[in-house]
């Protein structure tokens, strides 16, 4: 996430209880990662739960984007 995307997250979180959630489940996400990461996955079952939650994560990456996105063409219109 570049540094412009991440100060506009940190100014509308306080106040866009969506963009706040996804944020926090970002961040949970990352952590539980950083474990596979240290520990590699040993099974077939760890290996598909480590690929199921990059998936959730680039998805609530996306959902994050797409929210700070319609903010700028809100911004945008309103000039």
């Amino acid at each position: 996430m570049e540094k412009s995307d991440q100060a506009l997250l940190l100014q509308l979180a306080p106040t866009n209880y969506k963009l706040r959630r996804l944020y926090q489940e970002h961040v949970e996400l990352e952590d539980q990662l950083a474990q596979f990461e240290r520990f590699p996955p040993l099974t077939t079952r760890a290996s598909l739960e480590q690929r199921a939650l990059k998936k959730r994560k680039l998805r609530g990456m996306d959902a994050i984007m797409g929210i700070l996105n319609e903010h700028r063409a809100e911004l945008g219109s309103l000039q």
